[in-house]
Formats: C-alpha cells, sequence, structure tokens
C-alpha cells in the first residue's frame, strides 16, 4: 500500500511538471510584485541620472542573470553604457539561438526625476514604465524554462533615458551592439497596464506582417482584444522608433494615454496586473514563434 502511495504521488508531480508551460510562470501576481518594487516611493521615479535608476539596472541585470541570460555577444556585462556620463546604462542579455538572427523584446526602465514642491513629489510610474519593465523580468524567467534552442536569439533590452529623448534606444541603434541587419523583429512594451479590461493596442502591424503574424498566433492561446493601427502616431512616440528609422521591423504594445500619465498619481494600486501580465504572455509567445526553432 505505501509503495503503491509513493507511486501515484510520483505519477502526480510528473504529470504536473509536464502539463506546466513556461508561458505559465508569467503571472499578475509576480507582475504586481515587480511593479510595487519598482515603482515604489524608495525608486523616487528612476530619473535615467540617478542611483534610483542605477538600482533598477541591477536588479534587472540580476533577474536576468538568475534566469540564464548571458550577455550580447563581444559583451563582457549586460550593462551597455550610453553617451551621457550621468545616465545609468542600457541592460541587454540574450536567451541565445542557434543561429545569427535576433529578435528583440524591448521596454524603457527610466521614468522621471521628483518634482520640487508639493505633498506628492514623486513620479513613480507604474504604468511608464515599470510595467513594461516587469514584463522583461517575467519573460526572462520563463525563457530559463525552454528546453529547445531557438534558431534566433531572444534579446531583452531595458532601455534608459527613454523619458529625455530616446537616450537609450537611440544609442543601442546607432551603436549596433548586434547588427541591425540581422534583426527580424522587434516588440516594445510602454505602458501596458491601464485602460480598458483585456484591451492592449498594437501599432506597426501593417509594416512588420511576421510579427503581426506571430502576435495573431500567440493571441490564439492569450486572447486578449488587440485594437490595430489605432494610433500610427505612437510609432514614434517610444524606444522602437530608432529601430524603425533603420528598417527594422518594430510593433509597440501600449495601452492609450490615461489621467496619470505622466503624474505623480501614476501608483501601483492603480495597474491592472492581468492585462499586464495577458500581454506579456502574448509577447513571449510571439517572440518564440518569431525565432522558430521552439514546438
Amino acid at each position: 500500500m505505501r509503495n503503491s502511495l509513493i507511486l501515484l504521488l510520483f505519477l502526480c508531480s510528473c504529470t504536473s511538471t509536464q502539463t506546466s508551460k513556461p508561458v505559465d510562470l508569467i503571472t499578475p501576481e509576480k507582475m504586481l510584485e515587480e511593479v510595487t518594487f519598482l515603482a515604489s516611493d524608495a525608486m523616487q521615479g528612476r530619473y535615467y541620472r540617478s542611483k534610483e535608476a542605477r538600482i533598477a539596472a541591477n536588479h534587472i541585470a540580476e533577474t536576468w542573470k538568475n534566469a540564464g541570460l548571458v550577455p550580447l555577444p563581444r559583451q563582457s556585462s549586460m550593462y551597455l553604457l550610453v553617451d551621457d556620463v550621468l545616465a545609468s546604462p542600457n541592460v541587454a542579455a540574450m536567451f541565445k539561438g542557434s543561429g545569427s538572427e535576433y529578435v528583440l523584446i524591448t521596454a524603457h526602465y527610466d521614468h522621471l526625476k521628483p518634482r520640487k514642491s508639493g505633498k506628492d513629489k514623486i513620479y513613480n510610474g507604474a504604468d511608464d514604465n515599470a510595467s513594461g519593465t516587469a514584463a522583461l523580468l517575467l519573460i526572462a524567467d520563463a525563457l530559463s524554462k525552454l528546453h529547445t534552442t531557438p534558431e534566433a536569439s531572444i534579446v531583452l533590452v531595458a532601455f534608459t533615458g527613454e523619458e529625455a529623448g530616446f537616450v537609450g534606444s537611440e544609442h543601442f541603434a546607432s551603436t549596433a551592439p548586434i547588427p541591425m541587419s540581422q534583426i527580424r523583429g522587434l516588440i516594445n512594451l510602454d505602458m501596458i497596464s491601464r485602460g480598458e479590461q483585456n484591451t492592449i493596442f498594437l501599432e506597426g502591424a501593417p509594416s512588420a506582417p511576421r510579427i503581426s503574424l506571430a502576435i495573431s498566433r500567440a493571441n490564439d492561446k492569450v486572447n486578449l482584444n488587440i485594437v490595430k493601427n489605432r494610433h500610427p502616431d505612437w510609432l514614434y512616440r517610444s524606444d522602437q522608433a530608432p529601430f524603425l528609422e533603420q528598417g527594422v521591423p518594430s510593433v509597440f504594445l501600449s495601452v492609450e494615454d490615461h489621467e496619470d500619465y505622466h503624474r505623480v498619481t501614476d501608483h501601483t494600486e492603480k495597474i491592472m496586473p492581468d492585462l499586464a501580465a495577458k500581454t506579456a504572455q502574448l509577447t513571449f509567445l510571439a517572440a518564440i514563434d518569431l525565432a522558430g526553432g521552439v514546438p
């Protein structure tokens, strides 16, 4: 009887392991936990020239290192310095593929410096863009559980200085630590946790059909309401813009501007963790599709 019970427990354990999928690691609970840290008052808004931005960069790099991601080719570190010596660095790492091409998932981790007066001085930036940054952290955890090597390397990049005029993304695109011609596609996440329930906006799909198809296939499993091509001007309002200018197929996932956009009231308790988590799941599955080689 005792041996039978042990066998039953073993089989149940095996079944649980077999049915668990990497994408299931991306949960609203983990999303909320990461956003809570990044958008806390202690982080002072993560202004790109602040010590708190460097704390955020360290947290990102450490999380990716623990997930088994590695620096980009010919780089000894996940930290990529930009031209501004006062700025925190870009942070970049990859889940290595078998080939020479890349799929990029990006988000900016900076926000705004505290204002000088008022009861609430801190621009916490929970939606903008602790939500997109948290997605990168959860996606890394999911990547760590893949057991098949994709054809293209999946690269995660957390940009500095987006709020200061694309400081990080401009530098990355112009210095090309990986060849721009070898990027299959880029998905940028900026503000993914507010608005209508279960609704995310997708811009850039007509010019990036391969990415659009991958997102559509991923959404068969995620079931988001994806509003396409409503705001084409958004394509030049975030970090995908420097890549588009170099001909890299790129899309942008975001929510519409809300009453707390660039205000000190962009607090964690106002985000929709389920929306952010589903958007991160969508991005993870689409990136795997784009990278190829993983069933």
